[in-house]
Protein backbone atom coordinates (compact mmCIF):
# COMPACT_ATOMS: atom_id res chain seq x y z
CA UNK A 1 0.00 0.00 0.00
CA UNK A 2 1.54 2.92 -0.94
CA UNK A 3 0.76 3.54 2.37
CA UNK A 4 -3.21 33.14 0.44
CA UNK A 5 -3.63 46.35 0.06
CA UNK A 6 -6.46 46.82 1.96
CA UNK A 7 -8.71 49.67 1.78
CA UNK A 8 -10.78 50.36 4.80
CA UNK A 9 -13.43 52.94 2.71
CA UNK A 10 -15.02 49.16 1.85
CA UNK A 11 -18.93 48.20 3.11
CA UNK A 12 -18.75 47.58 7.41
CA UNK A 13 -19.34 44.06 7.15
CA UNK A 14 -16.13 43.54 5.12
CA UNK A 15 -13.97 45.49 7.38
CA UNK A 16 -15.42 43.48 9.87
CA UNK A 17 -14.24 40.46 8.26
CA UNK A 18 -10.73 42.05 7.51
CA UNK A 19 -10.76 42.50 11.56
CA UNK A 20 -11.25 39.30 12.37
CA UNK A 21 -8.37 37.84 10.01
CA UNK A 22 -5.99 40.73 11.50
CA UNK A 23 -6.89 39.29 15.05
CA UNK A 24 -6.55 35.95 14.05
CA UNK A 25 -3.38 36.53 12.85
CA UNK A 26 -2.76 38.60 16.24
CA UNK A 27 -3.88 35.68 18.18
CA UNK A 28 -2.49 32.32 16.92
CA UNK A 29 1.29 33.45 18.09
CA UNK A 30 -0.44 33.80 21.68
CA UNK A 31 -2.31 30.37 21.43
CA UNK A 32 0.61 29.36 20.92
CA UNK A 33 2.90 30.57 24.00
CA UNK A 34 -0.13 30.01 26.16
CA UNK A 35 0.28 25.73 24.94
CA UNK A 36 3.95 25.93 25.35
CA UNK A 37 4.31 27.57 28.93
CA UNK A 38 1.46 25.00 30.40
CA UNK A 39 4.44 22.39 29.25
CA UNK A 40 7.24 23.84 31.26
CA UNK A 41 8.34 20.95 33.89
CA UNK A 42 6.75 18.32 32.26
CA UNK A 43 9.84 17.05 31.08
CA UNK A 44 12.86 15.16 33.40
CA UNK A 45 15.21 17.99 32.26
CA UNK A 46 13.64 21.06 33.24
CA UNK A 47 14.94 23.21 30.36
CA UNK A 48 13.21 20.61 28.36
CA UNK A 49 9.96 21.32 26.67
CA UNK A 50 8.08 18.61 24.70
CA UNK A 51 8.55 17.95 21.11
CA UNK A 52 5.48 16.62 20.93
CA UNK A 53 1.82 16.97 22.95
CA UNK A 54 -1.02 14.31 22.92
CA UNK A 55 -4.51 14.60 24.63
CA UNK A 56 -6.91 12.00 25.60
CA UNK A 57 -10.46 12.10 27.23
CA UNK A 58 -8.68 11.61 30.70
CA UNK A 59 -5.13 11.65 29.83
CA UNK A 60 -2.25 14.24 28.74
CA UNK A 61 1.04 12.81 27.27
CA UNK A 62 4.56 13.96 26.05
CA UNK A 63 7.20 13.16 24.60
CA UNK A 64 10.44 14.37 25.63
CA UNK A 65 13.48 15.00 24.60
CA UNK A 66 16.59 12.95 25.05
CA UNK A 67 19.69 13.17 28.04
CA UNK A 68 22.87 11.65 29.09
CA UNK A 69 20.67 9.05 30.78
CA UNK A 70 18.17 8.57 27.89
CA UNK A 71 19.29 9.62 24.59
CA UNK A 72 16.07 8.08 22.90
CA UNK A 73 13.64 10.41 25.19
CA UNK A 74 11.08 9.97 27.81
CA UNK A 75 7.45 9.59 27.65
CA UNK A 76 5.34 11.31 30.21
CA UNK A 77 1.30 10.81 31.09
CA UNK A 78 -0.39 13.13 33.49
CA UNK A 79 -3.71 11.91 34.39
CA UNK A 80 -6.66 15.46 34.15
CA UNK A 81 -8.35 14.44 37.29
CA UNK A 82 -5.55 14.46 39.85
CA UNK A 83 -2.58 15.87 37.85
CA UNK A 84 -0.68 12.58 38.61
CA UNK A 85 2.54 12.07 36.50
CA UNK A 86 4.33 8.83 35.35
CA UNK A 87 7.39 9.21 33.83
CA UNK A 88 8.98 6.24 31.08
CA UNK A 89 11.65 6.10 29.15
CA UNK A 90 11.19 5.44 25.48
CA UNK A 91 12.69 2.49 23.93
CA UNK A 92 11.68 2.57 20.43
CA UNK A 93 10.22 4.72 17.93
CA UNK A 94 8.73 4.01 14.75
CA UNK A 95 7.46 7.52 12.19
CA UNK A 96 5.37 9.05 14.78
CA UNK A 97 4.51 6.04 17.29
CA UNK A 98 6.83 6.11 20.74
CA UNK A 99 7.00 3.16 22.76
CA UNK A 100 8.23 3.15 26.40
CA UNK A 101 8.69 0.69 28.62
CA UNK A 102 8.57 0.04 32.49
CA UNK A 103 8.50 -3.55 33.60
CA UNK A 104 5.77 -5.43 32.01
CA UNK A 105 4.41 -2.28 31.26
CA UNK A 106 4.33 -0.90 27.98
CA UNK A 107 2.93 2.44 26.88
CA UNK A 108 2.50 3.34 23.20
CA UNK A 109 1.29 6.66 21.91
CA UNK A 110 1.13 7.95 18.26
CA UNK A 111 -1.01 10.55 16.56
CA UNK A 112 -4.29 8.67 16.33
CA UNK A 113 -4.52 6.54 19.84
CA UNK A 114 -2.77 5.87 23.10
CA UNK A 115 -2.17 2.35 24.34
CA UNK A 116 -1.20 0.42 27.86
CA UNK A 117 0.02 -3.15 27.61
CA UNK A 118 0.90 -5.34 30.36
CA UNK A 119 2.51 -8.58 29.18
CA UNK A 120 1.66 -8.05 25.45
CA UNK A 121 -2.33 -7.58 26.38
CA UNK A 122 -3.78 -4.07 25.71
CA UNK A 123 -5.56 -3.21 28.68
CA UNK A 124 -6.24 0.68 27.87
CA UNK A 125 -6.97 2.13 24.50
CA UNK A 126 -7.69 5.80 23.91
CA UNK A 127 -8.40 8.02 20.66
CA UNK A 128 -6.00 11.00 20.35
CA UNK A 129 -8.04 13.82 20.19
CA UNK A 130 -5.26 16.18 19.59
CA UNK A 131 -1.72 16.44 18.75
CA UNK A 132 0.54 18.84 18.56
CA UNK A 133 4.07 19.65 17.70
CA UNK A 134 6.29 21.90 19.63
CA UNK A 135 5.60 25.18 17.24
CA UNK A 136 2.09 24.33 18.27
CA UNK A 137 1.20 22.67 15.01
CA UNK A 138 -1.25 20.60 14.94
CA UNK A 139 -0.75 17.07 13.46
CA UNK A 140 -3.52 15.48 13.88
CA UNK A 141 -5.17 14.13 10.59
CA UNK A 142 -7.48 11.34 10.16
CA UNK A 143 -10.05 12.02 7.36
CA UNK A 144 -9.77 14.60 4.15
CA UNK A 145 -10.35 18.12 4.81
CA UNK A 146 -13.97 18.62 5.71
CA UNK A 147 -14.89 15.26 6.56
CA UNK A 148 -16.06 13.59 9.39
CA UNK A 149 -15.83 9.69 10.67
CA UNK A 150 -18.45 7.98 9.90
CA UNK A 151 -16.97 4.42 11.03
CA UNK A 152 -13.49 3.78 13.03
CA UNK A 153 -12.65 0.42 12.95
CA UNK A 154 -9.35 -1.31 14.71
CA UNK A 155 -7.22 -4.54 13.70
CA UNK A 156 -4.19 -5.72 15.40
CA UNK A 157 -2.24 -3.55 12.72
CA UNK A 158 -4.42 -0.98 10.90
CA UNK A 159 -6.72 2.03 11.82
CA UNK A 160 -9.57 2.08 9.60
CA UNK A 161 -11.86 5.47 8.93
CA UNK A 162 -14.51 5.68 6.84
CA UNK A 163 -15.15 9.37 5.90
CA UNK A 164 -17.63 11.87 4.09
CA UNK A 165 -19.95 14.50 4.28
CA UNK A 166 -23.10 14.00 4.06
CA UNK A 167 -22.62 10.18 3.18
CA UNK A 168 -19.19 8.04 3.27
CA UNK A 169 -17.00 9.10 0.60
CA UNK A 170 -13.37 8.37 1.74
CA UNK A 171 -11.44 5.24 3.02
CA UNK A 172 -8.42 5.66 5.01
CA UNK A 173 -6.22 3.23 6.60
CA UNK A 174 -3.43 4.24 9.43
CA UNK A 175 -0.73 1.78 10.55
CA UNK A 176 -1.06 1.68 14.24
CA UNK A 177 3.35 1.18 14.28
CA UNK A 178 4.85 3.86 12.32
CA UNK A 179 1.28 5.65 10.96
CA UNK A 180 1.96 5.25 7.31
CA UNK A 181 -1.59 6.34 6.05
CA UNK A 182 -3.29 5.63 2.47
CA UNK A 183 -6.36 7.68 1.67
CA UNK A 184 -8.94 5.95 -1.22
CA UNK A 185 -12.32 6.71 -2.58
CA UNK A 186 -14.98 4.93 -1.56
CA UNK A 187 -16.38 2.14 -4.01
CA UNK A 188 -18.76 0.70 -2.65
CA UNK A 189 -20.60 1.51 0.64
CA UNK A 190 -23.49 -0.69 2.13
CA UNK A 191 -25.11 0.46 5.29
CA UNK A 192 -28.32 -1.17 6.72
CA UNK A 193 -28.52 0.94 9.47
CA UNK A 194 -27.50 -1.67 11.69
CA UNK A 195 -24.26 -2.45 12.82
CA UNK A 196 -23.34 -5.65 12.42
CA UNK A 197 -24.45 -5.41 8.33
CA UNK A 198 -22.02 -2.26 6.99
CA UNK A 199 -19.78 -2.84 4.45
CA UNK A 200 -16.89 -1.25 3.14
CA UNK A 201 -14.90 -1.05 0.08
CA UNK A 202 -12.11 0.30 -1.77
CA UNK A 203 -10.28 -0.34 -5.02
CA UNK A 204 -6.27 0.77 -5.70
CA UNK A 205 -6.05 -0.36 -9.30
CA UNK A 206 -5.47 -4.60 -8.62
CA UNK A 207 -6.18 -4.36 -5.10
CA UNK A 208 -9.41 -4.37 -2.86
CA UNK A 209 -9.83 -3.28 0.03
CA UNK A 210 -12.92 -4.77 2.28
CA UNK A 211 -14.13 -3.76 5.62
CA UNK A 212 -16.81 -4.64 7.65
CA UNK A 213 -17.67 -5.35 11.43
CA UNK A 214 -16.03 -8.53 11.68
CA UNK A 215 -13.12 -8.78 9.48
CA UNK A 216 -10.22 -6.34 7.02
CA UNK A 217 -9.36 -8.03 3.93
CA UNK A 218 -7.06 -7.18 1.34
CA UNK A 219 -7.11 -8.85 -2.36
CA UNK A 220 -5.56 -8.95 -4.94
CA UNK A 221 -7.79 -10.24 -8.14
CA UNK A 222 -9.01 -13.34 -6.69
CA UNK A 223 -6.43 -14.09 -3.69
CA UNK A 224 -7.13 -12.54 -0.22
CA UNK A 225 -3.57 -11.21 0.87
CA UNK A 226 -4.39 -10.34 4.06
CA UNK A 227 -6.79 -10.90 6.52
CA UNK A 228 -7.15 -9.30 10.17
CA UNK A 229 -9.90 -9.61 12.67
CA UNK A 230 -11.57 -6.31 14.10
CA UNK A 231 -11.12 -5.93 17.14
CA UNK A 232 -13.08 -2.51 18.24
CA UNK A 233 -15.95 -1.21 15.73
CA UNK A 234 -17.16 2.20 16.62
Amino acid sequence: MNFSQIKFSCQPAVRLVWAGIFAWQLFTPITKAVATTSAVGICPSQSSLPKRSFETEKYKAYICLGDNQNRLGYFVRVTKGDNSKITVPLTRRSGETYIAQNGEITYVVSLHEMLIQKRGKTVLRARIDRAIAADGTSLTSRCPQGQNIFQEAVTKSFIVYICGQEKPGSYVVITRIGNGKTTLPLSISSDNSISQNKNYMAVEGNTRYTLNRDVLKISQGNRVIFKEKVLRWQ
